[in-house]
């Protein structure tokens, strides 16, 4: 009582004053301040995380920023050229590396790529000129080879690295020629099928003598093209039609209509199913035959394949139980070495093996290295496949593979569903199994989606062991080894094969998967021109080519035999096959046959004397097509394709060249009358100024043409205004096919040269840009003085001026003089106190 009473009292005082704030001021746990931490140090990481974003983000910006100038740059010095100095790209080089499957294009001759290092990043410049034209309100690139046709189209592409991958940006611009005469003649037409006279949409009308010349028709059929004046031959083509040719004359500012009925060309369709043979399969699996009270099992090998497989220490099995945590490999005792092609390979736990009333010696034995641990019946009768007669066990996969690196070549799981054991592994699904593998069962492997057969092999492989394998409740297929064959009728279904013919006329197509428990891969190509031609059926590595099948008529079916049609030959190439033909549409013989070849890896060709086709072995890739390369037949021109994409096995068909006959130009370009002058480019125009050829004098000063058609030219070097030339312009007439005339030596007065050097300090690149003045000049002042540029200057000696980029090489390009000789002069401003001297 007392003790209450006094507590009372002392909590009455107590309350007589206020509280204490430092007492009753609210605090932080421990908990609460490490959970205020732990948000800081988040917020404080992704705020850290947001400055490199950011960062990233302004250095990506500032990339892509001095590549776009960097483009714009070398866009602006090419469209300051002579339209004749901007040369087109004769023979392009393709980076496929950096953004495959994509394509960078690029000259390596006349602007070959530049590495410019800006901010410590390495750009690549990349230029490209190809001959443009527009067609039906698109702009096309030709061949390279083809007459100048007044437009150029440029691309610049500037690649660059950042975070171990690659970054481009490109920029396209048209350069014309201002000096192109309008073409004041105008063929024009119809192109429409000659039975129902319906109009053709894309049909390609061209002039021979100028692939420049060209016009696709509209959806009514009609066409235009503008020419200038004179004798050609007109070609006309559209996809399942035959070509045609016409030779017509047109004269100065005259509209002329030429229509033309293309005639359909007849076709079939070829079909098939197709199988793939590129790996050895599992064609039978014994789990225990019980044969002598011996446990018996053994796994048969079945050889599809066209070649013949090593098998002692190259091929083995692995095994794996559904309660295994991965494969055992399985050790094995090799008695025989090698597999034939169509034969069988019997591995098991014994000698001899007796099943189905046949006994088989075995071609490996299981080694007696193999551990209890990783097969735990091994040690009773080397018992590895365990059965359901075992406790708990009857499911389980088997994999046949590459001893020196692993690689799988077929897998076979199978189920035991009673006990919820799934194959460890398998293809697609597992034999479906209540109990699992019993003691005197088999797993079979069909010969075909017609079934099992004691003649053709088991080969069919879909890839799905429940509908690949048949489940023999007793054991009624005997064991085979090395010394049995058989006829493999089947294979592995190739569904996605591509199928492609030469006939010029039908597309591609690729086999599908049919349905049903055992499907096949079936394959119909329609739309393919009468006459015999080659067809390949390519999958990956492994193709088929038939060089001989007919299609005899309209309407008729050529179907390839199912057990013959297997893709088995491994293939590193591609095909491309077309016509080369006159301007008549005849085959070219003399003097010489035409040759076709491709700038990728593969075997040159000659086109058929009898029907001007070729086929021409290539690698894959981009791949450009020359007909007639180096005028080897001295009589016809060369002409190029445009680029190719060629992927691995296939067939590319209707690349097709119509050349005409012509004649060469040469001649001499000197800086004085005797010694050469390089590096002129020299144009060769027809009497309507249409650009024909553009060559470049050698290191020998010397140039020859393509050739071109015969008939009366103008030669005259493409000159800058610091430039003259005597002549300067020659009239040359070709009148032979198959000649070279020569046509003036000309003498270039004040041809443009080049300077070129680096600046260093102190042994290192300036790289903060050094000013470089050349002169014939001598500037006054010790040091001399940095020039005072003016309109005064323009009356004097010339200046030429440039910077030195962040490597600290220069190059300058100045015109002619040995007398005087040049001056060259460095200026570089260095910080010194509050201003800068000029060293």
């Amino acid at each position: 009582m007392k003790y209450a009473m006094k507590n009372r009292i002392f909590s009455g005082i107590r309350g007589l004053w206020p509280a204490d704030p430092a007492r009753t001021r609210a605090g932080v746990t421990l908990i609460e301040l490490m959970v205020a931490t732990a948000i800081l140090i988040v917020g404080i990481a992704g705020l850290v995380q947001s400055f490199q974003f950011i960062q990233k983000a302004i250095q990506g910006s500032k990339n892509r920023t001095l590549a776009s100038n960097l483009a714009q740059e070398k866009m602006q010095i090419l469209k300051q050229l002579p339209y004749y100095q901007i040369l087109v790209t004769t023979d392009p080089a393709h980076n496929t590396t950096d953004f495959a499957p994509g394509s960078v294009d690029y000259d390596t001759g006349y602007f070959p790529p530049e590495t410019v290092t800006e901010a410590g990043v390495a750009y690549t410049r990349y230029t490209l000129i190809q001959v443009a034209r527009e067609d039906s309100g698109t702009l096309i690139q030709l061949s390279p080879s083809t007459p100048d046709t007044g437009l150029k189209l440029i691309t610049i592409t500037v690649v660059w690295g950042i975070g171990g991958s690659k970054r481009k940006i490109s920029l396209l611009s048209v350069v014309a020629n201002p000096d192109t005469v309008m073409s004041n003649s105008t063929f024009n037409g119809t192109v429409g099928d000659s039975v129902s006279g319906a109009p053709l949409y894309g049909a390609l009308v061209n002039v021979a003598e100028n692939m420049g010349w060209r016009d696709s028709t509209d959806a009514s059929g009609d066409y235009s093209i503008g020419l200038s004046m004179g004798n050609y031959t007109m070609v006309v083509s559209a996809p399942g039609y035959y070509t045609q040719y016409r030779s017509v004359s047109i004269t100065a500012n005259q509209t002329q209509t030429q229509d033309f009925s293309l005639v359909k060309i007849a076709t079939g369709s070829v079909s098939g199913a197709v199988w793939l043979r590129d790996h050895l399969v599992i064609s039978q699996v014994v789990g225990s035959t019980v044969s002598a009270g011996y446990d018996q099992e053994y796994v048969e090998v079945y050889n599809p394949t066209t070649y013949t497989w090593l098998m002692n220490g190259a091929v083995g099995l692995k095994f794996q139980r559904p309660v295994d945590a991965s494969a055992r490999t399985i050790a094995v005792t090799y008695n025989t070495a090698y597999l034939p092609s169509g034969g069988y390979y019997l591995f098991a736990n014994a000698g001899t093996v007796t099943a189905g009333g046949v006994s088989a010696n075995a071609d490996a034995v299981w080694d007696d290295g193999n551990s209890v641990a990783d097969f735990p019946y091994f040690g009773t009768q080397k018992n590895i496949i365990p059965t359901s007669n075992q406790s708990n066990e009857g499911g389980g996969a088997l994999e046949l593979y590459k001893v020196q690196d692993g690689t799988a070549l077929d897998s076979v799981g199978w189920n035991r569903n009673s006990g919820g054991q799934a194959a460890p592994f398998y293809e697609t699904a597992g034999i479906d199994q209540n109990i699992g593998l019993e003691a005197g069962e088999q797993y079979v492997r069909y010969a075909s989606t017609a079934g099992l057969s004691p003649i053709w092999g088991p080969a069919y492989d879909a890839n799905n062991n429940n509908n690949d394998f048949y489940d023999a409740a007793a054991i009624a297929y005997p064991p085979h080894n090395s010394l049995s064959s058989a006829i493999t009728v089947s294979g592995t279904p190739a569904a996605g094969a591509v199928v492609t013919a030469s006939d010029g006329v039908s597309s591609s197509t690729t086999a599908w998967l049919t349905a049903g428990s055992r499907p096949y891969s079936a394959f119909t190509l329609v739309d393919v021109a009468t006459g015999t031609w080659m067809v390949i059926i390519s999958s990956g590595m492994y193709s088929l080519e038939n060089d001989t099948v007919p299609i005899p008529s309209y309407g008729a079916v050529y179907t390839f035999p199912s057990s013959s049609t297997y893709l088995s030959q491994l293939t590193g190439n591609a095909v491309i096959t077309g016509h080369v033909t006159n301007v008549l549409g005849q085959p070219i013989t003399s003097p010489s046959l035409i040759k076709v070849t491709s700038n990728g890896a593969g075997q040159d060709a000659y086109a058929s004397a009898s029907s001007g086709r070729y086929t021409l072995l290539v690698s894959t890739g981009l791949v450009d097509i020359t007909a007639n390369p180096a005028n080897a037949n001295s009589n016809y021109v060369s002409i190029s394709s445009v680029s190719i994409p060629v992927e691995l096995g296939q067939l590319y068909s209707g690349v097709d060249f119509v050349l005409y006959q012509g004649a060469r130009i040469s001649g001499f370009v000197t800086r004085d009358g005797i010694n050469p002058l390089p590096g002129v480019v020299v144009s060769i125009a027809d009497p309507s100024g249409n650009s024909m050829d553009q060559q470049v004098s050698d290191a020998s000063g010397r140039f020859t043409s393509l050739n071109i058609s015969t008939g009366v030219y103008g030669v005259e070097p493409a000159l800058s205004s610091f430039e003259n030339s005597s002549p300067s312009s020659q009239t040359v007439t070709l009148a032979s096919a198959g000649s070279t005339v020569f046509s003036a030596t000309f003498t270039v007065a004040g041809a443009m040269g080049h300077i070129t050097g680096s600046v260093s300090s102190g042994g290192a690149p300036i790289k903060t840009g050094v000013l470089i003045v050349v002169t014939t000049s001598l500037l006054a002042g010790s040091p001399p003085a940095v020039p005072n540029f003016s309109t005064a200057t323009l009356n004097g000696a010339p200046f030429f001026v440039t910077s030195s980029g962040e490597d600290g090489n220069y190059s300058l390009d100045v015109s002619q003089s040995t007398a005087p000789q040049y001056n060259v002069y460095a200026y570089y401003p260095t910080p010194s106190g509050g201003s800068a001297s000029m060293v």
